[in-house]
């Protein structure tokens, strides 16, 4: 099994990327875009790239500008669909995959390099590989900069491989700013090389330092972004060293039961058998590619961490290069305790690909076909309830976002948001989404419109109500004394005839 894995893996190899890639074009196809991914769309139709810096120099958007000119070219060379504009996005995880194959079969075999190939498919991780957002990006470069440092540590092709790492890591800090993260784990591993080797690898960390070019390129931006840390959307929490683990493995927590239900059902086994073991001798991996392996796994809490001491913003995605830690060591735990025996680990990565293709691809397939009818249902609502060409305000900017895009053009041209973000911050905690969609309203031609200016000006309007988190502008209005009278019902969304009255003003 063995041998023959090893000479048929780059078929197998391909084939497990053939599915992969069609799974997830099947489910960017079927993905309605949402409110982050339109920000994408929306920024890379600014006319010129100055245009682009000028608006992420406001801080609103906190990723740099390399990303949004590849959605750019991308769109403008292969069009706005939701399988191109998430095109660079499929193809990142599929390069992760081939990584963290490499990675791990080279200490390995094959078998147990496809479980690691595999293993983040399962996870929360792969949500991002059909989102036109860079974390999927991050995520490839991150694997790349892994494949090309344990390569230039084993003196393979070494300057090409060191080249490779300084401009891999310099790829993922022009994807995320929190890609400086993706440094601690091979910093931490060649720490560990270093002191095995009683020597300093100098190529390599010259290679490091190198790659923080682009911190310094974007430090304009970057410092732009810390101006509203202190009322951002997504505040960092203690708890959320724990959390990253639950809510990004929780998907695969079936696929780990098989696999640690396997290795328990094989040690009864072995001891059954008297404890003997088929073993090829193969060496563990190297101390300083497990060092590496566990800085991966411990990202969500260096990432809390520097959230609360600098950066003041946090959320699951910012950690997301974790999941290479964890697809690594239970690759390589498995193969341990295995015996390295070629059939388990094959048997082990057949199960992850069926449980991939059936539970991760087919049913959400269909669930997100279904999905797709939903705005239609709402737009027809509308049409039906506010009839003519009067505007129709919708409280929630995400709720805005979508329908406005995928409305049609009738009806998006009466669509409007009111922006206000002192009102903002002060029924839901954050200003910076009104920030965010003020700066839309001037740079895109989307109809966001100030709050006070509106209400002098429209004595009585509609107001669409869905159950957006964001949505201050109800409350805003029943606090300043505004009269509502219901027009019609529809599931989570209310139509409403306001009268805001002579002091329906912010609170503040």
């Amino acid at each position: 099994m063995a041998v023959a894995l090893d000479a048929w893996r780059r078929w197998i190899l391909g084939e497990i990327l053939a599915v992969y890639l069609g799974i997830a074009g099947l489910l960017a196809h079927y993905k309605l875009f949402w409110n982050d991914e339109l920000f994408t769309v929306y920024i890379a139709r600014i006319p010129t790239v100055p245009d682009v810096w000028a608006f992420l120099a406001t801080g609103v958007e906190q990723t740099p500008p390399t990303f949004h000119l590849l959605s750019r070219w991308v769109i403008h060379t292969l069009g706005e669909h939701h399988v191109t504009v998430r095109l660079p996005s499929i193809l990142a995880v599929g390069v992760l995959g081939i990584c963290l194959f490499v990675v791990v079969s080279r200490r390995t075999s094959p078998a147990y390099g496809f479980i690691a190939m595999l293993f983040p498919l399962t996870t929360q991780a792969f949500l991002y590989a059909y989102e036109a957002r860079p974390y999927a990006l991050v995520l490839a470069f991150s694997a790349a900069s892994l494949l090309c440092w344990t390569s230039a540590a084993d003196g393979r092709r070494r300057a090409l491989s060191l080249a490779g790492l300084a401009v891999t890591l310099a790829a993922a800090l022009c994807s995320h700013y929190y890609a400086v993260l993706v440094f601690l784990p091979l910093a931490a591993g060649e720490l560990a090389r270093s002191l095995d080797r009683r020597r300093v690898d100098l190529g390599i960390w010259l290679a490091f330092s190198v790659a923080t070019i682009p911190l310094f390129v974007f430090l304009p931006l970057i410092q732009s972004g810390r101006k509203l840390a202190a009322t951002f959307w997504a505040r960092p929490q203690w708890q959320q060293m724990a959390d990253f683990y639950q809510h990004v493995l929780s998907p695969a927590s079936v696929p780990l039961l098989v696999i640690v239900l396997g290795l328990a059902v094989y040690g009864l086994a072995r001891a059954s058998d008297g404890g003997k073991s088929a073993a090829t001798g193969a060496a563990p991996p190297p101390r300083h590619e497990i060092v590496a392996a566990l800085g991966y796994l411990a990202l969500p809490v260096v990432a809390v961490l520097v959230a609360k001491l600098v950066t003041g913003a946090f959320t699951d995605r910012y950690a997301l290069p974790a999941v290479l830690g964890v697809a690594i060591i239970v690759s390589w735990g498995a193969h341990q305790l295995l015996d390295h025996r070629a059939a388990l680990g094959a048997i082990l990565a057949a199960l992850l690909t069926g449980w991939f293709v059936a539970f991760v691809g087919v049913i959400p397939a269909l669930q997100l076909r279904q999905v797709r009818a939903e705005p239609q249902r709402v737009y027809r609502f509308l049409q039906t309830a506010a009839p003519g060409d009067q505007p129709v305000v919708i409280a929630g900017p995400h709720s805005f976002f979508e329908l406005t895009y995928y409305a049609p053009p009738a009806l998006a041209s009466r669509l409007a948001y009111l922006v206000d973000p002192a009102a903002a911050l002060h029924h839901v905690g954050t200003d910076t989404v009104d920030l965010g969609m003020r700066e839309f309203g001037r740079r895109t031609g989307l109809r966001v419109e100030p709050y006070r200016t509106y209400l002098s000006t429209h004595p009585r309007f509609l107001l669409y109500v869905d159950r957006s988190p964001w949505n201050w502008l109800l409350p805003a209005l029943s606090a300043a004394g505004a009269r509502f009278e219901v027009v019609a019902l529809d599931g989570p969304g209310s139509l409403y005839l306001v009268q805001p009255g002579p002091d329906a003003t912010p609170a503040r």
